[in-house]
This record gives C-alpha cells, structure tokens and sequence, in this order.
C-alpha cells in the first residue's frame, strides 16, 4: 500500500484500517510505504520520503501551481523498495500530498504487477483540486480555477497544464483498477479521462466494536451534559475548513422552534460571531484525537449532523450510525448513500432553511430517532463493518491476480 500520511488524515485512516485487516489474515501480508509524519515503529511500514523533497514540492506547487514535480530521490527510493520486495500487487491509496514524483505511474507501468487505486478524493480528476464544489471545469480541462486558495494552495494558476498533465500520466501506460468508495465517485470517473479503467464501487469502513450504542446518561454525566436536554453534535477535524459548510450548520439552527436543546462541536474551537447573537447553548470539545472518546461523544448526542458542501464517503457519518445516531446534512458526495434506509434527512445542500427544519423534525419526535438510529445501527452492520470491507478488497485482489496470470 502507498499513501501520504500512515498515521494522520481520512485516507490514511482508511488505509490503516484495511492493512491492519489485511494482516490479520492468514492468506495475505500487507506493508504499507508512506512519505509523510512521524517514522514507523512496525517492520512492514516503511516511510521513504525525504523532508526537505517534501517542502520543496510543497514550495513549488505554492509558487507555480505544478504537482507532482521533485521528490526524485523519496521516489526512487520507494521504486527501489518495491523491486527489493517483489511484491504481487501495488495498493495506491493518495498520492498527492508532496511526497510522489507522478513520474511513479510510468515505473507501475513498466512492471508486471497489478495496481489497485483507491480515490479518496477527485484530485485525480482535476488539474488541481481534490474537492471542486460547484466547479465542472474538470470534464473539459480545467483553466481559470476559481479558487486558488484550496488544497494544495498556489499562488499561479497552471490547472490547464496540470490537467493535460495528468491526463497524460493516468490515462495511459498503466492499467489500474479504480475502486471509489462512493457511487457518486465512481461515476464522477466514468466522466473523467480515467473512464476505459475498471471501476469498483467499495465503501469505507468503520470498527463497530469501538463505534456501537452505549448509554447515553453516562457520558452526559462525564462531559457534564445536561441529561434532559437533546444535543445535537458538529463534527470535524477543522470547524473553520470551508469545505465542511460549519457556518451553514449554525445559520440553520435558527429555524429550530422547539426548546431544551444544545449543540456540541468536536474539532478546532472557533469563533463565529453570529453565534453569540443567536442565544444557542454551545459546548466545544476541541480536538479529540482517542477514537474511544469520539464515540463516547457521538453515544452522548440524538442527532449528527454534518454540513459539508463536497465530500465523498465521509467516515463521520459511519462513525455515528455505528453509534445508532441519526443523520442530518446536506445531499453532496455520497452522503445520501449513507444516509439511506431510514437513517436520517439529507436537505439540498447550502438550504440552511430545510436543514434547521429537519433537525427540529427531529428533536420533536423522540419514536423518529430511535427508529432511525436502530435503522443506522442495522446499515452499518449489514454494510460497513471492517470484516465486510477487507473481505471485498480480497476479492478484488484475487480477480486482478487472477487476471494478470491468464
């Protein structure tokens, strides 16, 4: 497996989760090469990215928009860790971040192994973004970006090249498996220059031994949360992030007409002014990195919801269904692929009217929630446990090997 990070950011938590599945079967050995964060402490991890390519990319891109560009030596150090390995097959997970000369894809291309490719996000797809919101520049070739400011950040606008760059890079001289874990993903690619690969539909995952029900009056009394009161929790890594449409979420809560409920926020604390003039009781956890104390936090609240304005499959909204949470968001991404079968409300996104609304139907009908929340309980289950995801990985890898040696 390759990502940017193996211990910190969403892909490389779902990377994680999968290596570790995968290693606790008898018919695979997994390792797993990363460029970014803190040095490995397992004999198959291996972090082969040097720091200084690492700022330098990270400089370049910043200061003439161009990606995947440096990096030689972190590069040929993980191609030389692939020859020395001799590995059956090739797990990409991200390969942006500033870690990969996309020079990488030509050596995959060169070799007799199969590559599998999971999309976290579209950066693949773009000359630029890895979340374009509203933009479709990307289906024709992206020129004049209207928001130079996103991941990964510049100063010039060289999305057109990029694009055609890219294009060039995975549209050719390699034969990947794509697996997106949303639907809406997967046919985002099948619009893209990526559409003559196949393409697998694998949702994520989520560890329902540590995400499940537990008694709420518990972990009210611990935080010290009103037990009487309906809590509804905002959640992510940074509460400020324009893409997770926070701002959205507390312009809705104005709507809500029905008494004795609160809002709890997880992540970065922030300060939004038109909070103070709504009059609304808000606790802010901060950051809260035990994956044992965020699901204690979800098992506190009736209600999650999220705001985000692009995402993919988020790991959030498995996180509180394991946890029997219902659902309240915006419909971007894969969200209403979760959020399926009775498990919550999604609204048009940026409707902060609707949003506000179904919260408040929510608050209001206590048999509402409880049957949603069994029903989320029951999805994941049925969908996402950990067992399900690395079983269909394996199949995946099977047919592809199989595949190679006819």
């Amino acid at each position: 497996m390759v990502n940017t990070e193996f211990n910190r950011g969403g892909a490389a938590k779902i990377a994680r989760t999968l290596y570790q599945a995968l290693n606790k079967r008898d018919e695979t050995i997994c390792h797993f090469a990363y460029g970014r964060g803190k040095e490995p402490e397992e004999e198959t991890v291996y972090k082969f990215a040097f720091l200084p390519e690492t700022y330098f990319q990270g400089l370049l891109t910043r200061i003439t928009g161009l990606q995947g560009y440096g990096s030689w030596f972190s590069t040929k150090r993980l191609e030389d860790y692939i020859y020395r390995e001799e590995f059956d097959l090739i797990h990409l997970h991200n390969i942006h971040g500033y870690y990969l000369n996309l020079n990488f894809v030509n050596f995959l291309g060169r070799l007799d192994i199969p590559v599998v490719w999971t999309l976290h996000d579209g950066w693949a797809l773009t000359g630029r973004c890895a979340y374009w919101f509203d933009c479709n520049k990307w289906k024709v070739g992206c020129e004049n970006c209207p928001d130079l400011s996103l991941y990964p950040k510049t100063f010039i606008d060289a999305s057109n090249f990029m694009w055609k760059k890219k294009k060039n890079y995975f549209s050719s001289g390699w034969n990947p498996v794509i697996v997106c874990p949303s639907q809406w993903l997967a046919d985002r690619v099948k619009e893209s220059y990526l559409k003559e690969y196949q393409i697998k539909v694998i949702p994520n995952a989520v560890d329902i031994e540590v995400f499940k029900p537990k008694n709420k009056s518990i972990f009210r009394k611990k935080y010290g949360i009103p037990v009487e009161k309906k809590v509804i929790l905002c959640l992510a890594t940074d509460l400020d992030d324009e893409r997770k449409g926070v701002k959205y979420f507390f312009k809705s809560l104005k709507y809500i007409k029905v008494k004795n409920w609160m809002v709890v926020t997880v992540g970065k604390v922030i300060n939004y002014d038109k909070i103070k003039e709504m009059d609304i009781e808000i606790k802010q956890m901060g950051y809260i990195k035990d994956k044992n104390d965020i699901s204690d936090i979800y098992n506190l609240a009736d209600i999650f919801c999220i705001s985000s304005l692009d995402d993919n499959f988020p790991t959030t909204v498995l996180e509180a269904m394991a946890c029997g949470i219902p659902v309240v968001g915006f419909d971007v991404g894969g969200i209403p692929e979760q959020v399926a079968e009775g498990c919550g409300i999604v609204v048009q996104s940026k409707d902060i009217k609707a949003l506000g609304k179904a919260i408040e139907r929510l608050l209001a009908n206590d048999g509402m929630r409880r049957n949603f929340g069994e029903n989320c309980r029951k999805q994941v289950l049925q969908n996402y446990s950990i067992n399900k995801f690395t079983d269909n990985y394996i199949k995946l890898y099977n047919e592809v090997l199989k595949k190679e040696k006819q």
